[in-house]
């Protein structure tokens, strides 16, 4: 069902324009920021998705698998590389930050509702998992280091950054990043402020400069720290 969720409405970006409508109603900002070498982060969103689709051992082939994909992109683009997908791999997986991330090989959306990535950053020794639940057109992803004891959580919609997911795959003309995804700034935001930052304090000055360093929190998506279970 979730696949043939995630083949309607392929090329319609009335939910992305509803989105965007809703912002400028409510006053949010919908500008592109300017970030470092001044790179818009709307630019350097879709960039960090192009080259996640582009290196894909299974294809996405639903909404759940493009966010989770679109999500991964922006941690990878923030530098906090892959190291494994499952717990096998990560309990083998180096100690350090390689210089890139491990590729998504076969079986990586095996699972159409549950998604596992661990990574590694240059500037800490701690191993963070990052899991996403699909609960319908919700997914809720929870972040959490081994080096702490609180766990970040955000809450995404699908629908809200997934327009097209061609039920042809790769072959389709639509499998492209600008057709797939919508409003990836404002999942990058979200990624950012409610999982990014709060791991790692010590890249919010790094990565933001000018008028995205004071975006408001929880922006395009909810989320907030928890206990680990």
């Amino acid at each position: 069902q979730l696949r043939d969720h995630g083949a309607k409405k392929c090329g319609r970006r009335a939910r992305s324009t509803a989105l965007r409508a809703q912002r400028h109603r409510t006053g949010a900002p919908t500008h592109a920021h300017r970030t470092r070498k001044g790179i818009s982060s709307a630019t350097m969103a879709l960039e960090a998705a192009r080259s996640a689709l582009a290196n894909l051992g299974s294809p996405i082939a639903s909404h759940p698998d493009a966010l989770a994909l679109a999500v991964h992109a922006v941690l990878d683009n923030d530098g906090l590389r892959l190291v494994a997908t499952d717990e096998d791999a990560a309990a083998a997986a180096p100690t350090t930050a390689p210089a890139k991330s491990a590729p998504l090989g076969p079986g990586w959306n095996r699972s159409q509702d549950v998604y596992t990535f661990f990574y590694r950053t240059k500037d800490s020794q701690a191993l963070v998992v990052v899991k996403s639940l699909v609960m319908e057109d919700t997914m809720i992803v929870h972040a959490a280091s081994d080096r702490a004891d609180d766990m970040y959580t955000l809450e995404l919609r699908c629908g809200d950054f997934v327009q097209c997911v061609p039920s042809e795959g790769p072959s389709s003309a639509l499998y492209k990043a600008e057709h797939i995804f919508s409003d990836l700034e404002a999942l990058m935001r979200a990624v950012r402020i409610n999982i990014t930052f709060k791991l790692f304090p010590s890249l919010t000055k790094k990565l933001l400069s000018g008028p995205q360093g004071t975006c408001g929190t929880e922006e395009g998506g909810r989320g907030g720290p928890s206990g680990l279970p």
